[in-house]
């Protein structure tokens, strides 16, 4: 009997088939990432996950789920498939892919506008990626970081940051994508109000690409910088222009809301309102949406439609909630600074570490070294406590904003107060306050002012048990500076009788004066 060697080929194939590494539907999708992420997507929702994948092939698949999701612009979620991707490869300590998950998990956070959260996890991507020559991930990461510093307000990291991710893109000869970085910068200077210098990098943009969504978006960004620079023809020129080109994200929604902004200018309400509706029909943020309904509550009080005016005015004050709490979130650079710091100090420590297990002779050596370690330390102790310095700001940034909203609110009424009787004023103040600062609302007021001033509401029925809600309503409003007229509309008290309230106040918290009780309640809120 011979044997025939080719009987067992086909049952060789067979058994390699069934040794893949990978499901075929998971390697189809990571080689057809970048031409078909819709593709990708498909296949990879067509697969079945359960207990019987492999640890490697489960996280494998969270992050390329992750990654064709962001491709198509839709929401990052569940996280729980990225938080497993991640954690597996930082265990296996797998450099060329932990960046990836800790860039989508930044993306997640960022999606929720919660800017300080996410720039922690950026930063600890770009400590995977030193020396890297990962040109598409640093672009996203330093595009993402220069958004995060724009909505912040900090142009001038912004510029950094936008000027790196372009350099990436341009390296990988991605034009368009270096295009959108150059738009991104003169924004930074439009609002910044330098507007012939942010007019030079649009047109910079416009004249390196003939792509519509990039043409579209440059239009739209030259006419919003013709509206603020107050020439409006050429604005509506322009974002009449940009309306007729594709667009991502929020861009739309900036454009209707911008046209809006600029009719009601230039008094035609009717087209006014009907791009303000329009701009809110799309996907837009806080920002745009707060300014929209602000334009739809002028347009209805300049209608006459006091309904309609009252009904935006609540929707505007929500969005000025939302806004507010970003703006009040640890700026990128001081987060940064911190990590730079903190990473120093952990090398310091395995330096240290590493000193107590040399031999005896080399303790002379140990002790010099060890000098100039501490005498580097100083540095570093230094800049935490500018660091924390300006983390303590928040606390008085919280104070201002609230006065800032209520201001905004008052400006917001300023045209119908001038028409208003001295009893609809007074029903106006009553409710911009109620609207403000919740002073019908005990449990919110509570809650916001212990926000605002450092728990001083629960310091003071705390401390001094006797002290009624009307008097603790008086403490706020002082620190405040609100004035003693509204103070008395609001308390529905006479001036003798805000007198009395004072004196009372003084015996209770056992003072000699009102002199002291506005020092007391200064030092409350500074109090730790």
């Amino acid at each position: 009997m011979h044997f025939n060697p080719r009987i067992f080929i086909p049952f060789f194939f067979l058994w390699l088939a069934g040794c893949s590494l990978l499901p075929s539907e998971m390697k189809i999708a990571e080689q057809v990432m970048e031409t078909a992420p819709d593709s990708a997507l498909h296949l990879l929702q067509g697969m079945r996950i359960d207990h019987s994948m492999s640890s490697a092939d489960r996280a494998l698949y969270g992050l390329l789920y992750f990654q064709a999701l962001d491709k198509n612009n839709l929401p990052l979620k569940p996280d729980s498939l990225i938080n497993f991707s991640l954690s597996y490869y930082s265990n296996k300590k797998d450099n060329s892919r932990l960046p990836y998950c800790y860039f989508y998990k930044a993306r997640i956070f960022k999606i929720a506008q919660r800017y300080d959260e996410a720039t922690i996890w950026y930063l600890k991507a770009l400590d995977q990626l030193q020396n890297n020559k990962n040109y598409d991930l640093l672009g996203k990461i330093y595009a993402d970081m220069g958004d995060i510093c724009s909505f912040q307000s900090d142009y001038k990291a912004a510029r950094e940051k936008y000027q790196l991710s372009a350099d990436c893109f341009n390296r990988l000869g991605k034009s368009i994508d270096a295009g959108y970085r150059i738009l991104d910068i003169g924004r930074t200077y439009h609002f910044a109000k330098e507007y012939q210098k942010a007019l030079q990098y649009f047109r910079k943009a416009l004249s390196q690409t003939t792509d519509s969504l990039l043409c579209g978006s440059a239009f739209q960004e030259i006419g919003v910088n013709y509206y603020w620079a107050k020439q409006y023809d050429s604005a509506q020129h322009y974002l009449r222009e940009s309306i007729s080109y594709p667009y991502e994200g929020n861009d739309f929604a900036i454009r209707c809301y911008n046209l809006a902004d600029m009719y009601f200018d230039i008094a035609q309400y009717d087209s006014a309102y009907l791009y303000a509706s329009k701009s809110l029909k799309y996907p837009g943020n806080f920002f745009t949406k707060r300014d929209c309904y602000r334009i739809l509550a002028n347009t209805a009080y300049v209608k006459g439609d006091f309904k309609q005016m009252a009904k935006f005015m609540t929707k505007y004050q929500v969005c000025t909630d939302s806004v507010r709490k970003i703006e009040i979130q640890t700026k990128t650079s001081v987060l940064e600074d911190l990590h730079l710091t903190t990473e120093a100090a952990g090398k310091t420590r395995q330096y240290l570490t590493i000193l107590g297990w040399i031999l005896p002779f080399l303790v002379t050596i140990s002790i010099f070294i060890l000098l100039r370690l501490r005498k580097r330390n100083k540095g570093n102790e230094e800049q935490l406590e500018q660091v924390e310095l300006q983390l303590n700001e928040k606390q008085t940034l919280l104070r201002n904003s609230l006065m800032q909203k209520i201001e905004e609110t008052k400006a917001l009424q300023a045209s119908s107060r001038k028409k208003a009787s001295l009893a609809e004023r007074e029903l106006m103040d009553k409710e911009l306050y109620i609207i403000c600062l919740h002073v019908n609302d005990w449990a919110k007021f509570n809650n916001l002012m212990n926000h605002t001033f450092n728990n001083l509401i629960s310091k003071l029925e705390s401390n001094f048990p006797d002290i009624t809600h009307k008097e603790i309503i008086w403490c706020c409003l002082f620190l405040l500076d609100v004035p003693t007229p509204e103070v008395l509309l609001l308390l529905e008290y006479k001036p003798d009788s805000l007198y009395k309230l004072k004196q009372r106040l003084v015996q209770k918290l056992n003072l000699k004066n009102a002199k002291e009780l506005e020092s007391l309640l200064e030092k409350l809120v500074e109090s730790k």
